[in-house]
């Protein structure tokens, strides 16, 4: 077993050496990166629930072993960049200890093989010793390096232990981090289904069924599981994935009732006829005075699994309500204002005006009367009851400012003058009215090259960028299936209002790989145009690629014809009437997966997606397939 992790250690180095290339020699006397101040506080506030973890309830358990040990615990965020650092990192980087500062990137493409990047790049626990590292000035140095993983399972952060290669505890260091990153995995766990969902240990040693090696499976009210530690995925054989198509009863010689019955006594186990072990059921914590399980708020609501969306929710959750000036970046169709809506209605503002203005759709003469108001006779054409304008509408609540890029430079002046202010005076008028509002601003340009170029204002600018948060474009996204369900479920209500035609149609498989495979330059507007032809055409319950209207397939500038999955399977183009093959979607899918030997960790990196995801294309794929043969 030793002499398989030593070839596993070995295959890491050569894969990191490999991914460097030329640029290796370069990389030895290279310094690392430091990000901006605003972007480590960004970082840290999403990772603030792990740094919380790790420093009330972990690091106090090792801060005695770090200090006998003389190593330093450093966390690091998935794009390798240093959060946090528990222990005396003078003694190891002497003439380099801001390489530990918050903010520092140790990412491959900065201190070529280190135990911290290389980790993150290949998913997987590991070490560089000494002159293993490209970097010269961390020769004197051993790196050892896990992933933690958050409830999803995903990798999205690195717990590494530096320390004096000389030292030779390489496997204590190791089996440290190992049960930090089980504790950490199961404490998030844990924190997010406590109180709605039961939790089940299991153990081969009955003393130990509390501890970080414990499986833990999450189960709904009915026994279903719907999560797991690592632990427990390797304990019983099963990809994560796998967990939720299985019951109690066949991953345990036992029934769930009988689990319910023993409430919370250990209760002796049979995996599945293969071993013996003991396992124990907690009941969901329940909320004081909760009657019904909470809903998600609206802001959580839109969180259908892309990681990108996900960060900007999570930061907006988090700064909504402290006075912060957020700016929304993302492209036209990729629902700034559907994402804005849902921000307010999560606030303490949200029984107040939420008043938006879209500054390209107003022309430049009218943009400072929309805004400020005018008062009666203000200027030929005025209403001549006047106007308050739109910040005084928006008083006590929010103003979102969609497309300020294109907001002229003279009512930028006077935009940051009432924001300075919180004063408004309108056209032609002598009286300053007070406003309280909170400004959101939203543009699908980057800003900072606006400012650069004159055509923005410096100060204007940084008033409104407290925070940025970017949605991703449609194309980028990796939760496209489950934002079809939503898109069709809200259409089906918006074409039957009453509610008399049942559930939504669902998609076929062929459509919906037909749908995460599209450009969408239109972004989620478009695929809604799309979807509502559809379900127009139809008259069924399954969406099929038959259902799209003809223009859908042309391979124009407008929609991109479907990135083919191989190099010898054709783009789709097909008229309205024309059926696919079934057979054909699974094709490119298996044969990228058996290149990759049956990794689809590997698969799902190279395409993009998240685990899950490709696990849920191939069951649709090859249930597509097996019709086509029946």
């Amino acid at each position: 077993m030793q002499e398989d992790a030593k070839h596993r250690q070995r295959a890491h180095i050569a894969r990191a050496r490999d991914r460097l290339g030329n640029s290796e020699a370069r990389v030895s006397a290279r310094q690392p990166a430091r990000h901006s101040a605003a972007d480590i506080a960004r970082r840290r506030t999403l990772a603030r629930p792990l740094l919380e973890l790790l420093e009330k309830d972990l690091v106090p358990e090792v801060a005695v072993m770090l200090r006998h040990w003389q190593c330093v615990l450093v966390l690091a965020d998935r794009d390798a960049v240093i959060l946090a650092h528990w222990g005396d990192s003078r003694a190891m980087l002497p003439s380099h200890e801001d390489w530990l500062l918050p903010g520092t990137q140790w990412q491959e493409a900065q201190l070529g093989c280190n135990a911290i990047g290389s980790c993150l790049a290949e998913d997987e626990a590991l070490d560089v010793i000494g002159r293993e590292h490209t970097c010269d000035a961390l020769h004197h140095l051993a790196g050892h390096a896990v992933p933690v993983r958050d409830w999803r399972g995903e990798n999205d952060a690195c717990l590494a232990l530096l320390s004096d290669p000389y030292r030779n505890r390489s496997s204590r260091y190791s089996g440290l981090l190992q049960v930090l990153a089980m504790q950490i995995e199961n404490g998030r766990l844990i924190a997010h289904y406590r109180h709605r969902h039961f939790r089940l240990a299991f153990n081969a040693n009955r003393d130990d069924i509390d501890g970080p090696r414990s499986g833990l499976l999450i189960l709904d009210a009915h026994g279903r599981p719907v999560n797991g530690n690592s632990r427990a995925c390797w304990l019983l054989k099963l990809e994560r994935e796998a967990l939720t198509g299985t019951t109690i009863d066949t991953l345990f010689d036992t029934s769930w009732s009988e689990l319910v019955a023993r409430g919370n006594e250990l209760v002796p186990l049979r995996v599945a006829g293969r071993y013996h072990c003991y396992g124990r059921l907690a009941a969901p914590d329940r909320l004081p005075d909760a009657k019904v399980p909470a809903k998600p708020s609206p802001l959580s609501a839109l969180d259908l699994g892309d990681p990108r969306l996900r960060q900007a929710i999570t930061l907006a959750e988090r700064l909504g309500d402290r006075g912060i000036a957020m700016l929304l970046y993302g492209e036209t169709g990729t629902g700034k204002e559907v994402f804005v809506k849902a921000l307010h209605a999560t606030s303490r503002r949200a029984d107040k005006p939420l008043v938006a203005i879209n500054c390209a759709a107003i022309p430049d003469a009218l943009v400072e009367a929309e805004l400020f108001g005018y008062v009666r006779g203000a200027f030929t054409g005025a209403d001549p009851r006047g106007n308050p304008g739109r910040l005084r509408e928006a008083h006590g609540g929010r103003l979102f400012l969609d497309e300020i890029g294109d907001m002229p430079l003279p009512v930028q002046a006077r935009l940051l003058r009432a924001l300075q202010e919180r004063k408004v005076t309108p056209l032609g008028g002598s009286t300053a009215y007070p406003v309280d509002i909170e400004v959101i601003a939203a543009t699908h340009r980057p800003l900072a090259d606006e400012v650069a170029s004159g055509r923005f204002r410096a100060d204007l600018y940084y008033r409104l960028c407290g925070v940025e948060l970017s949605l991703p474009p449609l194309r980028e996204r990796h939760d496209i299936p489950a934002l079809v369900q939503v898109l069709l479920a809200q259409l089906t209500r918006e074409l039957d209002p009453e509610g008399k035609g049942g559930t939504p149609p669902r998609p076929s498989p062929a459509l919906l790989d037909w749908l995460c495979r599209q450009r969408w330059p239109g972004n989620i507007r478009e695929m809604e145009n799309v979807l509502r032809v559809a379900l127009a055409i139809s008259d069924g319950p399954l969406l099929d690629l038959q259902h799209l209207p003809a223009n859908a397939f042309a391979p124009d500038a407008r929609l991109a014809a479907p990135a083919p999955q191989d190099p010898h399977e054709p783009p789709i183009s097909r008229p309205i009437s024309a059926r696919p093959t079934p057979a054909a979607a699974p094709a490119g899918l298996r044969e990228r997966l058996a290149a990759h030997r049956g990794n689809l960790s590997a698969l799902a990196r190279e395409l993009g997606i998240s685990r899950t995801t490709l696990y849920k294309r191939l069951r649709e794929q090859a249930e597509v397939g097996v019709n086509a043969l029946g």
